[in-house]
């Protein structure tokens, strides 16, 4: 893996580590008052959806595909062999950088119309300013984008030099 995208990568599994951990102490924190009290922290559901949530599953994403540790279902895949092989693979490499390319796009419309607009959400005592979450969502998946580029290239690249069995 390209040095770059190894130590973002790996900056981002460290912060994406570091949002759930802070996750879980904040939704035990409001659990234990509830319970304890009779109390709770104003906000916790929105801070967790629009926040914590958002970091861990888009930066998340990125850190997988920097990886090349995505799922994959060959139920039928598995059973080709060289160069056939090879074609499907690399449909499916296509096929999830261009999936990447349009969500990426998606989601920077989005946190367009939600910065122009502010958005916020109520959270009990203050609203809640939810567009920078949303550039949160379009930052991981442009990362992801850029890896799914990159393993791409190596693909294509090794293409012909007799590295299939390498990647």
């Amino acid at each position: 893996m390209g040095a770059w995208l190894k130590k973002i990568s790996n900056g981002g599994a460290i912060a994406v580590g570091a949002v759930t951990v802070l996750m879980v102490v904040h939704v035990t924190a409001e659990v234990l008052l509830r319970l304890l009290f009779g109390m709770h922290i104003p906000g916790t559901m929105e801070v967790v959806t629009y926040y914590y949530m958002v970091a861990a599953v888009f930066v998340g994403i990125f850190s997988c595909t920097a990886a090349d540790v995505h799922i994959r279902v060959d139920v039928v895949a598995q059973f080709f062999r060289g160069r056939f092989r090879r074609v499907v693979d690399g449909i499916g490499m296509v096929a999830i950088t261009v999936y990447f390319a349009i969500f990426s796009y998606g989601l920077y419309l989005q946190a367009v119309r939600s910065w122009k607009r502010q958005e916020t959400v109520d959270a009990i005592v203050a609203e809640l300013a939810i567009w920078p979450s949303r550039w949160l969502a379009v930052i991981g998946i442009s990362l992801a984008l850029m890896a799914s580029l990159y393993w791409l290239y190596q693909f294509v690249s090794s293409w012909g030099s007799g590295q299939e069995d390498s990647l």
